[in-house]
């Protein structure tokens, strides 16, 4: 049969898919090359010209050192639960791919395969897993359904060759018989389930969200033992040696000015994180306990992030943001005065270092952002709140150092530096001055780390921290002295730990520098390797003023290259990537909720419109024709047989089609076609007498070998069968034109059949 010999390699594809699906889930490369390798030499192997396979006690030993083997492994990846039962089953479905396989064997390889897709799905899927799996389902659908095909097929011929005697085993036994059009009904029923299901799915996705059972998956994940650079909210120097850059993107963002037109600068540093505590060895946090503002946005309204909306500037440039990659932190570039959002949402503000997180529950996928690059301290002020001030606003130098580094080369450095431009070594006593001096000395400081003295490096594996005395030497301090390598983080925390040394107020700022400009869609492109820290130094009783240390060349180099072909088709991938982020994957209950509140928006005006203009349309046609107030009726009952005359034409075109496809009517044309439906209904109609009769003819019988079975309990029935048979094989094949008196008889024979077997007709 046509239909099943495809059935091996079909089965082959699917446990293929299923290998391919576990291991994208796992970001495992390495093991999907060997894996898928040996899977897809195992069709050579054993369904080639010499058909080796396993021999049993070979699979049974490879299972047991299999099994061994996941014990270790579990040791090993204790906090991979996940991906050990994965590669067990591998390694399972591996060996049971080498094996002479039967109709058992398919079962297994089978069932496997969806196990591997399912432990695959627990974990939140990347769109290429949502790909594979979407295929999988269509495919694995299509072979489960041919597999029940294939061992019905395979029991029957066992149950043929078992019959024959064993001096007869010589001769082949004679295969299963098949009923026509099996591949097109086959077809039918596949279509039929895909599609039920896909309805069943969707019901089933929008009424039971994301998120149940989250606690019992809850950190069963593969931890990375490298640093991929990207976005963090804390800077810990004694990790991360060695960067791999990610051209993921992360963000689009467009700029415009008050009057609406696109913006381009040559750099945007997209604020994320401020970390104003460092702790020893070289770890900088947020400091806790301050006081957070909540504010609530309502779509397309901008919400002051102030105590009041901030006062109007002809500077303002208001920053659109996508999101690609999900993340709580709001990014934004100067100072923001205020935000709008798609949705109503819930946000957090700290007034003193105006950074915003999103703790309403749900993604944020789009935000707009008005921002100030030149803010009035009023501004400031209000965005502060009332008294608001930053640390270190007095009049003299802070006696009391905030990153706790008690290396005296620290301030004997930083003042050597200042000095040799100019700069006094002391900070002034006047508030003014002491701000101006702040600027001037981190300015100073800042051109000396960018001096050429010091070398950007993102791989610092050879790098390893001093002792002095018993005690570790704090990484910063090491950069500053020893090393005078380092990334980022290092530049940006040894410039703060310079101005910390003579009591210049200082904070390390995190987030993203965004030089990457599409001309053709007029927005940045922010990709993972565009993370990046800076400083910002106290330069106002509420003003912080901009520092970066880290060489500018290499800036350019790291984030304003040119993006490549690669880059533009990853950008569009990522744009997929996150259409499937915010539609599927983070589809939990607040979606739920904001899903039908939309559906109920758009679609409630939608119905009523829709209700209204058809009465309005009544009304039009009734004053039209002047039927009065008797018109409503007239136009409900021509309505309502308009109805009649579309079912029975409906029920009509099924006869005709049943008809056609049974008595196989394809070939007639013409007149001869249309003589053939109306005339031979009647055989179709003792069809449908005795499927209701539970007496069904088999479609492999012939009519007349079933009329003499059928006469055994029912001689009756058997007659009127015979009768009705000779009519129809006199018209299908004699080509013989009947009269209207041997289709009234005909009739009255179908429903005299009918009668005999105590069925309505």
């Amino acid at each position: 049969m046509k239909l099943l010999r495809g059935f091996p390699a079909m089965a082959l594809s699917v446990v293929l898919l299923s290998i391919v699906g576990f291991f994208v889930s796992q970001e495992s490369v390495g093991l999907l090359l060997v894996c898928g390798a040996l899977a897809a030499m195992s069709w050579y192997i054993t369904e080639g010209p010499r058909g080796r396979s396993l021999p049993r006690w070979t699979s049974n030993v490879l299972v047991l050192a299999v099994t061994i083997n996941v014990f270790v492994d579990f040791f090993q990846h204790r906090e991979d639960v996940l991906g050990v039962l994965g590669r067990f089953v591998v390694w399972l479905t591996l060996i049971k791919l080498y094996e002479r396989k039967v109709s058992r064997d398919y079962a297994q390889l089978l069932s496997l395969s969806m196990l591997l897709m399912l432990i695959g799905a627990i974990r939140p899927g990347s769109l290429v897993f949502a790909a594979v799996l979407f295929v999988y389902a269509a495919l694995g659908l299509y072979v489960l359904l041919l597999f029940q095909l294939y061992a019905s097929y395979e029991r029957a011929k066992e149950a043929r060759l078992s019959s024959i005697p064993s001096e007869y085993r010589l001769t082949p036994s004679v295969r299963p018989i098949i009923g026509r059009g099996t591949a097109l009904q086959f077809r039918a029923l596949g279509s039929g389930i895909g599609i039920a299901g896909l309805v069943l799915s969707s019901f089933v996705f929008v009424i039971f969200p994301r998120g149940m059972g989250e606690c019992l998956v809850r950190g069963l994940h593969v931890a990375q033992n490298l640093r991929v650079s990207g976005f963090v909210d804390e800077v810990n120097l004694t990790t991360g040696t060695r960067i791999t850059d990610s051209r993921k993107a992360v963000l689009n963002l467009r700029l415009f000015d008050k009057d609406g037109r696109p913006v381009r600068f040559d750099q945007i540093r997209l604020r994320g994180a401020v970390l104003d505590a460092y702790e020893s060895g070289g770890r900088w946090v947020s400091s806790p306990g301050r006081p957070q503002r909540v504010v609530t946005t309502q779509p397309a309204q901008f919400a002051p992030l102030g105590a009041v909306a901030a006062e109007p500037s002809s500077l303002s440039i208001t920053q659109e943001i996508e999101m690609l990659s999900p993340s709580d932190t709001l990014f934004s570039a100067n100072v923001p005065v205020s935000i709008a959002t798609d949705e109503p949402r819930q946000l957090e503000v700290d007034p003193q270092t105006q950074t915003i997180k999103n703790v309403g529950g749900g993604r944020l996928w789009r935000y707009s952002i008005e921002t100030q690059p030149a803010p009035s301290d009023a501004t400031l002020a209000n965005l502060a709140g009332a008294g608001g001030g930053g640390g270190g606003a007095g009049p003299g130098p802070s006696s009391d150092s905030r990153m706790a580094l008690f290396d005296p080369r620290l301030q004997r450095l930083a003042r050597e530096v200042i000095t040799s431009f100019g700069v006094a070594a002391q900070a002034p006593r006047e508030a003014d001055e002491r701000w101006r001096w702040n600027r001037e000395a981190a300015r100073r400081l800042t051109r000396h780390l960018q001096s050429g003295e010091f070398t950007y490096d993102t791989d610092l594996r050879d790098v390893t921290l001093a002792t002095v005395g018993g005690r570790t030497v704090d990484p910063t301090v090491q950069f500053l002295f020893e090393t005078k390598r380092g990334h980022c983080e290092y530049f940006a925390s040894g410039l703060a730990a310079l101005c910390d040394s003579i009591g210049i107020p200082v904070r390390l700022v995190a987030g993203y520098l965004a030089m990457e400009y599409d001309d053709a869609s007029q927005q940045y492109v922010v990709r993972e390797s565009n993370a990046h820290a800076w400083v910002e130094v106290q330069t106002g009783s509420n003003r912080w003023t901009t520092f970066d240390p880290s060489p500018p060349r290499r800036l350019e180099e790291i984030h304003g290259g040119s993006p490549s072909f690669a880059d533009r088709l990853r950008w569009l991938f990522d744009r997929f990537e996150a259409r499937w982020e915010v539609g599927f994957v983070a589809f939990d209950q607040n979606a739920q909720t904001r899903f039908v509140e939309s559906f109920d928006r758009q679609w409630s005006p939608r119905l009523g419109g829709a209700w209204a203009a058809v009465r309005e349309w009544a009304a039009a046609l009734n004053r039209a024709f002047y039927l009065g107030p008797a018109g409503y009726i007239w136009m409900g009952i021509v309505g309502l047989a308009l109805v009649i005359a579309v079912i029975a034409l409906v029920k009509l075109m099924r006869r005709s089609l049943k008809t056609r496809m049974i008595l196989r009517l394809a070939h007639f044309r013409g007149a001869e076609y249309q003589r053939m439906l109306r005339q031979l209904g009647f055989y179709l109609d003792m069809l449908n007498v005795l499927a209701r009769a539970k007496r069904a003819k088999p479609m492999w019988q012939p009519p007349l070998a079933y009329a003499a079975d059928l006469g055994r309990d029912r001689p009756r029935a058997s007659q009127l069968v015979q009768r009705i048979t000779s009519v129809f094989y006199a018209a299908r094949y004699g080509q013989q034109r009947l009269t209207r008196d041997e289709v009234r008889r005909v009739g009255s024979d179908v429903r005299e059949l009918a009668s005999a077997l105590s069925v309505k007709r």
